[in-house]
């Protein structure tokens, strides 16, 4: 069987804790949330995705929503009493038995900033959208859209879950868009048409009256 690390473990630098990292916090700390444990200096999301993926293994349970606490096997994994199949050094290893849903997004391989950016561009560009003009001047508001900070998109790209459920994938997309607030304006919208292009481009079809509308005469899509 593929054993891989998790997007998030394929990087450098202090925003991210590996999972016996983040163990140690819980054995130290007790019940706790993910807000806790980032402290604001680590990326929130993931620790709730770690969390989750450790109570797969039986390294972590949560005893309410959103909170999570140690279990004694985790406790164990953390000390290195036992050997655990499901850990490579500091960092989980991800593979198909811990995906919760054959249905989920899977490639995220085709969406890029640059396609990004040009979905808010359109929102910009659409006379029948309203979109937030800076110091009253379009040209500097255009600046800005195609200027925004690329790292913030491919983290955001990097961070999304894999082996969550579609709902789930969701969610933490659209929350996460909102959150980086990267453009001047439309980031919602943008966040809903990118998140589409995604389901598109994963062959996930919706009937009409269970995709959220995006009324414009622009066909909002992911510019190839």
């Amino acid at each position: 069987m593929d054993r891989n690390l998790a997007p998030w473990q394929k990087r450098d630098g202090p925003m991210y804790l590996s999972e016996k990292r983040l163990l140690n916090r819980l054995v130290e700390r007790g019940v706790s949330t993910p807000e806790d444990l980032a402290e604001d200096r680590f990326r929130e999301n993931v620790i709730r995705l770690q969390c989750r993926l450790l109570a797969r293994v039986g390294a972590v349970v949560e005893v309410a929503e959103d909170t999570f606490e140690a279990t004694a096997s985790g406790e164990a994994i953390f000390t290195e009493e036992v050997c655990s199949p499901w850990f490579s050094g500091e960092d989980l290893v991800v593979d198909e038995e811990l995906c919760v849903s054959d249905w989920r997004l899977t490639d995220f391989s085709k969406l890029d900033p640059t396609d990004i950016k040009q979905i808010n561009l359109q929102f910009f560009e659409d006379p029948e959208n309203d979109y937030r003009i800076l110091d009253e001047s379009p040209a500097y508001t255009r600046r800005k859209i195609l200027g925004a900070t690329d790292w913030k998109l491919n983290r955001l790209l990097r961070e999304s879950p894999r082996t969550e459920s579609l709902s789930q994938q969701c969610a933490h997309w659209m929350r996460a868009f909102a959150g980086i607030h990267t453009f001047p304006d439309a980031n919602h919208r943008t966040g809903m048409a990118s998140l589409y292009g995604l389901l598109k481009q994963n062959d996930v079809d919706f009937p009409d009256e269970e995709w959220p509308e995006i009324t414009s005469s622009v066909p909002y899509c992911i510019p190839r």
